[in-house]
């Protein structure tokens, strides 16, 4: 590790000054403060001894550290969680007519040496400072060794607080509701879904956001976005966060249909049934009573959390449960077709099973993976063209079910899509993980902040004496797009009174060969910069953008490149710092309009680009040589007009240190 590395510290963005950062936690505005509280080593610059760091700040950008919130102790090491305001004081800890209200903080308590993981809860009355523990600890106990990171929030309509609380392995967000705090009940749970499989849930998050146009502009319309952070499972590998859009009635979530059908293209074929009108197909006949009496939306009560299926409807048979039995068979039909494919879900084994019966023996047959995703199988029935077939869904287990979707005969298999690939991602860099909400926010925005960087490689980075630092602060709603609506993004108005309103240069309607030479004709940039690019689309052949923290030999380069549709972020480089580094990140255009915008933030070691609005996000680490200040733009021989473009100094935020 170089002798100094405070050229890679972020000036504008939260680190500490010392020692080990991860997950932000807690995050709330009170009293006239926001309050930034994080994971934290108060010993080391590794993982270790896990408290709650704390800062504060007036203004969401300027950072003030301030000693440690909540200690580890011997017994237990404060892992994730969140922070409300008790202003009705249904908790009890500060009497009726005290005039400043409790903060409580609400952390997974981790036993180092047994390795359970329970939710505590802590009061604060010193406007967040200090945080005494509750003598009721855990508020919520599993028995878990994997159970962790409560988010907690008031529901309105209902009255109730609400916790989420993710079975990390299990890949389940648990939901909770309490009326005073204290004593919680389970009451819904939502997963596995979505990029699940081998992985690890951590960090959940769910709150409601504004819809508003391709354009930006406002619509009268609302949804809530459940967020799951999640480890090993990302697109790039290691840490990702993802996201579902739905509905929350303040016990149970319930996520729109995934857009699997698009994901998929559905081969011509002749379709035996897809379960969408309501009813059951006509022919179809049912025994007993596990299917019910046709097609579902999804998931019955008491099920987890049923995903992959297409459209509307779906055959279930957990209509009762679990110790259910019963089958569903379809009329006699032809085999026209080499394969049949189907989706499939739910448990393993013959007992549980879909089978194609051809003068009445089975001699095909399938059963789900042991969860209730919906995936594509296909079987080869070539030997079988020309002959009538049956197929039934059975479900003789006492302790297990059946899920059956989409059965058509088509020419070749259909294949399942990469769950990854499908789902949807907050950030498409690297590095931007466990982002939570701040609560009690005065002016009602939705806005959040996470830890940038990632897992696979965070105990690596080469930064002393601190290593993690956060995001910045950003604003949130929901975009309609022409793939569905889209999380939204963007640096939240604060952070642009730092830029220095006299841009280093400007310029507007200049080819790109042009723009090159006056960016690199102005010289060293520096490391605290915000650019933003306009271009049209229309024309474009390659890849086009800007390079940052250029020196005599290397650049990270930001642009949108037409072959792959894509936005991206290289930071490639022939000595990477760490395996995992020298990487490039694509994230594919969402919108469909004639301009191209990019708006970057750069500072020291983070580079933050918002495309298209803030409806593509990626987020990346780079540690580029101490005297790589430069800044110059890339195209391709074509020479595309630049419509706009702007570069601009950020004034950095000094963190006073603690007292």
């Amino acid at each position: 590790m170089p002798e100094t590395t405070e050229h890679w510290r972020p000036r504008y963005h939260y680190s500490p000054l010392r020692n080990w950062m991860n997950d932000p936690n807690g995050l709330v505005w009170f009293d006239g403060e926001y309050h930034l509280y994080y994971q934290y080593n108060p010993l080391d610059a590794q993982w270790g001894r896990i408290s709650w760091g704390h800062a504060v700040s007036t203004d969401l950008v300027s950072w003030r550290e301030l000693p440690v919130a909540i200690e580890a102790t011997d017994g237990v090491m404060a892992f994730s969680g969140s922070t409300v305001v008790d202003h009705r004081h249904a908790s009890g800890f500060a009497p009726p007519d005290a005039q400043t209200p409790p903060l409580l903080a609400f952390y997974t308590g981790f036993d180092p040496v047994s390795k359970r993981q329970s939710q505590y809860l802590a009061c604060s009355l010193d406007r967040g400072r200090s945080y005494l523990a509750y003598e009721g600890n855990p508020v919520v106990d599993a028995g878990m060794t994997e159970f962790r990171d409560p988010k907690v929030f008031w529901y309105e309509p209902k009255q109730h607080w609400v916790m989420l609380v993710v079975a990390a392995l299990q890949q389940e967000v648990w939901f909770y509701q309490s009326s005073d705090l204290k004593s919680w009940t389970r009451v819904s749970a939502f997963g596995p879904t979505g990029s699940s499989a081998n992985n690890i849930w951590e960090v959940p998050e769910l709150f409601e956001l504004p819809v508003v146009a391709a354009d930006g502009s406002p619509t009268s319309n609302k949804r809530w976005v459940l967020v799951v952070s999640v480890n090993h499972g990302s697109p790039w590998g290691g840490s990702g966060v993802q996201y579902f859009v739905g509905d929350f009635d303040g016990r149970r979530f319930v996520a729109d249909p995934r857009e699997a059908a698009a994901a998929v293209e559905l081969p011509q074929g002749d379709p035996i049934a897809d379960f969408e009108g309501g009813a059951l197909p006509p022919g179809w006949q049912l025994t007993g009573s596990a299917f019910g009496t046709g097609p579902v939306a999804g998931t019955l009560p008491g099920q987890n959390y049923v995903s992959g299926h297409l459209g509307r409807g779906l055959m279930n048979s957990f209509h009762g449960g679990d110790a259910a039995t019963g089958s569903l068979a379809s009329p006699t039909f032809t085999i026209t077709k080499p394969f049949i494919s189907f989706l499939i879900g739910g448990s393993r084994g013959p007992s549980t099973r879909l089978e194609l019966l051809v003068d009445g023996l089975a001699v095909r047959q399938a059963s789900g993976d042991g969860t209730d995703i919906l995936r594509w199988q296909s079987w080869d029935v070539s030997a079988l063209v020309g002959q009538p077939a049956v197929i039934r869904a059975v479900d003789e287990a006492t302790d297990g079910h059946i899920l059956v979707d989409r059965l058509l005969m088509v020419d070749a298999p259909v294949p399942q899509p990469d769950m990854a690939a499908i789902t949807h991602w907050a950030d498409h860099g690297r590095d931007f993980y466990a982002p939570i909400t701040f609560a009690n926010m005065p002016d009602g925005r939705v806005a959040w902040l996470g830890w940038v960087s990632n897992w696979d490689y965070a105990t690596r980075l080469p930064t002393s004496p601190w290593r993690g630092q956060q995001s910045a602060v950003r604003q949130l709603d929901l975009a309609s797009t022409p793939v569905g609506l889209r999380l939204r993004q963007r640096v939240v108005d604060e952070a642009r009174a730092l830029v220095d309103p006299e841009a280093l240069i400007a310029f507007e309607s200049v080819p790109a060969a042009d723009a090159k030479a006056l960016l690199e004709s102005a010289g060293t940039a520096g490391r605290q910069l915000m650019a933003r690019l306009r271009f049209a689309v229309a024309g474009l052949e390659q890849a086009l953008g800007l390079e940052l923290f250029k020196g005599a030999t290397s650049a990270v380069r930001v642009g949108y490149d037409p072959l792959r549709r894509s936005f991206f972020v290289d930071r490639t480089t022939s000595q990477p710092p760490f395996a995992g580094y020298s990487e490039r990140h694509d994230a594919a255009r969402l919108l469909d309009s004639a301009e191209i915008e990019l708006e970057v933030w750069a500072d020291g070691s983070i580079i933050e680009v918002f495309a298209d609005g803030g409806t593509v996000v990626l987020t990346d680490l780079v540690y580029p040589d101490a005297q790589a200040n430069g800044v110059s733009i890339f195209h391709g021989p074509e020479n595309p007009l630049l419509l706009s473009a702007a570069l601009h100094l950020v004034r950095a935020c000094v963190h006073v240190p603690a007292a």
